[in-house]
């Protein structure tokens, strides 16, 4: 076996090659799946996002709803309030217009 000096330079280097050959392949690989994995990341928050805005569009809507709800409700209360006091003072006139011709 000869000693690890007599052993000529380009042998060393071409058991070297291999090794950086599969570091560099190592290094690609590991590249591309970093760059897969952030684009399911991206992918997974804009299915998020748009979640988030599906359900906001369904609040601001529903609260809408809600309000012209309770819109209609207080100008229903508000007629039934003016038809009461019209009610009430026709009744107060003929009741004084009663008392008066007595």
């Amino acid at each position: 076996m000869p000693d690890a000096s007599q052993v000529p330079s380009w042998v060393t280097l071409l058991i070297q090659v291999p090794l950086v050959g599969v570091f560099i392949w190592y290094s690609l690989e590991m590249s591309k799946r970093g760059a897969e994995a952030q684009k399911a990341f991206m992918d997974a928050l804009d299915k998020r996002d748009a979640a988030f805005e599906q359900r906001n569009t369904a609040v601001i809507k529903a609260i809408d709803n809600l309000n012209n709800s309770i819109c209609a409700q207080i100008k229903e209360a508000e007629r039934n309030h003016e038809d009461h006091d019209r009610f009430v003072r026709e009744k107060l006139t003929l009741k004084t217009t009663r008392c008066k011709s007595t």
